[in-house]
């Protein structure tokens, strides 16, 4: 009789890719619930433990999030209120936007470059690689949204994820949009490229206070061409 050990083992990215796949044929959208874990573990035939790391890979991506006790949705992470910390979105300007991702960023990289794990640094090594590779500027944004967020989702610590997620909310207004489109063009493209992949080799290097260096030098410079 077959047992459930048996059964083929598949890696976390066999196991992402379903899912993937999974999202697609039921044609979910942003703000849809996943079924269970149980069911989806049920349903793709593997553990609980594999399905959980591959959600959270899928989750680092932005693609989609937990809430704890009300299940898995499709997409990034909703909006905070508009109250307490998150009602300051409305209120905030890209100045001081910047200000902040100045003070936070360099720290979430220092921890990054110890905390990181190698399928973290591939991925964040892929987002370089498509963002060097972008010819316009909204797939270039795209690529370098998900560049920040690993690195900020491998620093391991869930309260500045979720600083750095209501500050990275701040960034979807439309005088942020004007600006970033009056900034980047496709030579500064191709700097934060660069610079991006210094960033990534500090923290491969496990060099702490080289990657929150480098990490501040490109915000620096972002912050310069986009309020000059």
């Amino acid at each position: 009789m077959s047992t459930k050990d048996d059964r083929p083992t598949m890696t976390v990215h066999e196991v992402t890719r379903r899912l993937r796949s999974e999202i697609e044929q039921r044609a979910l959208g942003p703000g849809d619930r996943l079924p269970a874990e149980r069911d989806l573990a049920r349903l793709l035939d593997v553990s609980r433990g594999t399905l959980r790391k591959a959600l959270m890979l899928l989750e680092r991506e932005g693609r989609l999030w937990r809430h704890v006790g009300q299940g898995t949705f499709i997409g990034a992470r909703g909006r905070p209120k508009a109250d307490g910390l998150g009602g300051a979105i409305d209120l905030t300007s890209p100045a001081e936007v910047m200000e902040v991702r100045l003070m936070l960023e360099p720290r979430i990289a220092s921890l990054a470059a110890l905390r990181a794990t190698l399928a973290e640094l591939r991925e964040m090594e892929q987002a370089v690689t498509r963002g060097q590779a972008a010819t316009e500027t909204a797939t270039f944004e795209q690529w370098d949204g998900r560049f920040h967020r690993l690195i900020a989702a491998s620093a391991r610590n869930a309260l500045l994820l979720a600083l750095f997620d209501t500050v990275n909310a701040a960034r979807e207004g439309e005088l942020w949009g004007r600006l970033k489109a009056a900034s980047l063009n496709p030579e500064r493209r191709k700097l934060y490229a660069r610079q991006h992949a210094r960033v990534v080799a500090a923290i491969r290097d496990r060099d702490s206070a080289g990657a929150a260096r480098v990490m501040e030098e490109h915000l620096a410079t972002v912050q310069r061409h986009l309020l000059r």
